[in-house]
């Protein structure tokens, strides 16, 4: 099932194995992301407000006083209501990040093809686990079956955002996303990734996962769900470590 009319806070409060859960489960255990607690902080707002001025124009986000403190912020939060709301100087680098983004062509390609489908949400039913899983994907070319994700990284180059993708297991979510999708009907034949630094000089880059790189992610990504699909079952949420370990040098050391 496709939905183009749920707003980001609806989407997460349907409840469905989400991308974030199996990369949960894939950097760590079962027993972590049972576990785990989640919150919003203020670099997860700059990220959500970066893609509300890529994707939607910035209509979500608010400009606010200039801290989170006092009664003047208080009153802006008020006035806001189910918008975003940063303080001044975050939300005006949140608008240069999108601005570096439709700077870069190929990014901006993406971001503004006139075939593309933004933040549709996306549910389905694993036939593998019967899990239900769900994603929403930034932006799907139709046209070309490009899906693509907007990050906001230290490193958005060639190089340092390779790393930044295998570090936060992005590979991951973009096979996840392209599961869902074409458990859905969607055809995808591409994912990439639209990367934007968070720190000047705002600059941006397209990143483009290899058929090897999503093959990888893919099996990891389908170990991930087995192992959520089986702690459900059994109402069991583990670690899997072995009982006890033994602590020899790391290969790393010299004498």
């Amino acid at each position: 099932m496709i939905r183009t009319d749920l707003t980001n806070k609806q989407y997460h409060e349907v409840d469905a194995i989400s991308s974030s859960d199996v990369k949960a489960v894939v950097s760590s255990t079962v027993y972590h992301w049972h576990h785990q607690e989640r919150k919003e902080t203020p670099a997860m707002q700059k990220g959500t407000a970066v893609h509300d001025f890529a994707l939607e124009g910035g209509h979500n986000t608010v400009c606010g006083p200039e801290t989170r403190r006092g009664n003047a912020w208080k009153d802006a939060l008020a006035e806001a209501g189910d918008k975003l709301l940063l303080p001044e100087a975050e939300y005006f680098e949140c608008k240069d990040m999108a601005a570096a983004l439709r700077a870069d062509p190929a990014c901006a390609k993406q971001l503004d093809h006139p075939s593309a489908l933004k933040e549709n949400s996306i549910f389905a039913q694993c036939p593998r686990t019967s899990l239900k899983v769900k994603c929403r994907p930034d932006t799907f070319n139709s046209a070309d079956m490009i899906m693509s994700d907007v990050k906001m990284t230290v490193d958005p180059s060639p190089d340092g955002f390779v790393r930044e993708i295998y570090k936060y297991r992005y590979d991951v979510q973009a096979a996840f996303y392209k599961y869902v999708a074409e458990l859905a009907g969607w055809e995808v034949a591409q994912f990439c990734f639209l990367a934007v630094s968070n720190v000047k000089p705002y600059v941006a880059h397209l990143h483009v996962m290899s058929m090897e790189g999503m093959k990888r992610a893919e099996n990891h990504m389908f170990k991930a769900l087995d192992e959520i699909a089986e702690a459900k079952q059994k109402n069991s949420y583990e670690t899997g470590w072995p009982r006890f370990s033994m602590a020899y040098p790391p290969a790393w050391m010299t004498e």
